[in-house]
């Protein structure tokens, strides 16, 4: 049982406004709920404020506290919130001493919700906030994504992250119903580790892009009679860059002809994406009711486009993942063949289909089946068994924890591909998820964590990044600045989101469309980068000695020569290591 402990924190007055608004947190005092047990050393007192809007605040000290379970503190909110209620969380709070590199104290809140006694994610709100020793007021606008009944939502203050002292004052939530819009409401910037446009992380990062993604591309133009050819018009096109761009989709949406939208959603993955994964019909929780013919007809449709499919996933290892193997929970013997004979299956039915499948997910969190059968040595026969049948296929292991703080969620991860190397699985790449929160890691951390990772000298693939977030500018931020590092870094080979338009994505306000096809900030980022950034797209002339050089991103290429009426197209690959051609113009 948790030891809890109650507190008043007293707050401000209602905020007033023209219009129909609700208070939904007390205007004199809040009864939070403390869960000290993660952090017995961690004490909170109220204490007097001068010379601020507010009369007191709570002080909290979380005792040189530093876990991966954090020192919370929680407030059941007793008043109902309808789908499109515009909301202002607002507080005010400042740091008295911390150990955080930046010397700044950081908090997390949330707006969680439970239905029935159980956490149902995402939260209504997610935000990290850091500040420093003067008193820094933070106003939160969103909109509620969806309906909350009465008694089902609480406001949650994770504060014990890492030590830190500090004070939190004035806190109010105001629903505004659906009288404002959040752009009428004030609103504070979300910071994060490595924003500031001066960070030294971006020069290094765009060293890294021009060493690691380019390549020297040097082409002779020669005659019939193998002397050079000057002033001959070179135009140089990537057509497919070295690395993928990639995203979620499934096979109703590629199949279906008769809706307009999904012509659209068809035309924006070809024209944006290199790469696709498949996001449910391939788990084992599907597996048995999946139309497997279907997805075939739309790995021939990707193949016929030069689109490469990734599998996911053969084993989940939790019994909430894998409701085909409950039956077995008794008899450890079947469940070990179950879950051998489920791959075999898979890899059988679909041998062929994928250059890439992801074995094992989420063995951090989900770990039932793989402690009834003994622990992390099943992971090994897992990867034994899923390469018998898929011969030339990159197998990943796939997890979400890579870029958590420090702590036993990433050593974990580091751990269970150490275990898979030493003991010779077949493994040929890591796949962290990157679902990023309202408290996203900060972009040195990211690069560290990669240095870290690939060391193993495995691929690293960003496997379903999105942005749970209602704040477009930091949602087009945090895209730009992550993005960047992951592609800097030598050790990736990828960047895949887990959707990409509102109207099929599992957290709506994390697409880069919205469900009219409008695209949204953070949309904008991603294509500016895939699209005008990161590609290279030449005209020039051929030099006295019928050359013209350029350097270009590593990719598949299209060049075209003219020069009078001659004319040719040739197809060269470009490495970093660079490419030499001779074209001769007959």
């Amino acid at each position: 049982m948790f030891n809890y402990f109650f507190f008043m924190l007293l707050t401000a007055a209602s905020i007033t406004a023209a219009g129909a608004q609700v208070s939904i947190l007390p205007a004199d005092s809040l009864a939070f709920t403390a869960n000290t047990k993660s952090a017995p050393k961690a004490t909170f007192r109220q204490v007097i404020v001068n010379n601020q809007p507010f009369k007191s605040a709570y002080h909290i000290d979380t005792g040189n506290e530093a876990g991966l379970e954090r020192f919370t503190l929680s407030y059941p909110i007793d008043e109902a919130v309808r789908e499109g209620d515009v909301l202002l969380l607002s507080l005010y709070s400042r740091s008295l001493q911390s150990k955080k590199e930046t010397g700044e104290s950081f908090i997390e809140l949330s707006l969680d919700r439970t239905i029935a006694g159980k956490y149902e994610w995402p939260p209504l709100l997610e935000r990290g906030i850091s500040f420093g020793s003067e008193w820094l007021q933070t106003q939160i606008p969103f909109v509620a994504s969806k309906n909350v009944p009465r008694g089902t939502l609480s406001l949650v203050i994770k504060c014990g992250g890492f030590p830190q002292e500090f004070e939190l004052a004035d806190v109010s939530l105001i629903n505004y119903q659906q009288t404002k819009k959040r752009s009428d409401l004030p609103r504070s910037i979300v910071h994060y580790d490595g924003d500031a446009p001066d960070a030294p992380w971006r020069k290094a990062a765009e060293a890294r892009i021009e060493k690691f993604r380019k390549g020297d591309l040097k082409i002779t133009i020669l005659d019939s009679n193998g002397r050079p050819i000057p002033d001959a018009l070179v135009s140089v096109n990537l057509k497919k860059i070295a690395f993928g761009w990639g995203t979620a989709t499934n096979s109703k949406l590629i199949l279906d002809t008769l809706n307009p939208e999904t012509k659209q959603y068809r035309d924006t993955l070809l024209r944006y994406f290199n790469k696709v994964v498949f996001e449910n019909e391939m788990k084992s929780k599907y597996w048995a009711t999946s139309n497997h013919e279907q997805t075939k007809k739309v790995v021939a449709w990707l193949t016929a486009h030069e689109i490469p499919a990734r599998g996911h996933v053969m084993v989940w290892p939790s019994w909430q993942h894998s409701p085909n193997l409950v039956r077995f929970k008794e008899d450890t013997d079947a469940l070990d063949a179950g879950i051998l004979d489920l791959i075999q299956d898979q890899t059988n039915v679909m041998k062929k289909q994928f250059v890439e499948w992801d074995v094992v997910n989420e063995p951090f969190a989900h770990h039932d089946i793989t402690d009834a059968l003994g622990g992390r040595k099943k992971l090994v026969n897992w990867f034994l068994a899923a390469r018998e049948n898929t011969p030339g296929v990159k197998l990943f292991l796939n997890e979400y924890t890579m870029f958590h703080s420090e702590g036993r969620g990433s050593e974990d991860f580091y751990d269970n591909l150490n275990y898979l190397i030493t003991n010779h699985a077949p493994i040929d790449g890591i796949g962290e998820q990157a679902h990023i929160g309202g408290t996203p890691p900060g972009i040195e951390f990211i690069i560290k964590k990669l240095d870290r990772f690939g060391m193993f000298g495995l691929p690293i693939q960003i496997t379903e990044f999105d942005i749970t977030s209602d704040d477009d500018d930091f949602k087009a931020r945090y895209m730009h600045d992550f993005m960047t590092a992951i592609f800097s870094h030598p050790a990736t080979i990828g960047f895949m989101q887990w959707g990409f338009w509102e109207k099929a994505h599992w957290i709506p306000a994390a697409a880069l469309w919205d469900r009219d096809w409008h695209i949204r900030p953070q949309g904008e980022v991603f294509k500016h980068l895939v699209s005008e950034a990161w590609t290279t797209h030449v005209n020039g002339v051929t030099d006295n000695n019928g050359q013209y050089m350029v350097r270009a991103f590593s990719g598949e290429y299209e060049i075209t020569v003219r020069k009078g009426n001659r004319h040719l197209i040739q197809h060269t690959n470009l490495t970093s290591k660079g490419e030499t051609l001779s074209i001769k113009l007959e």
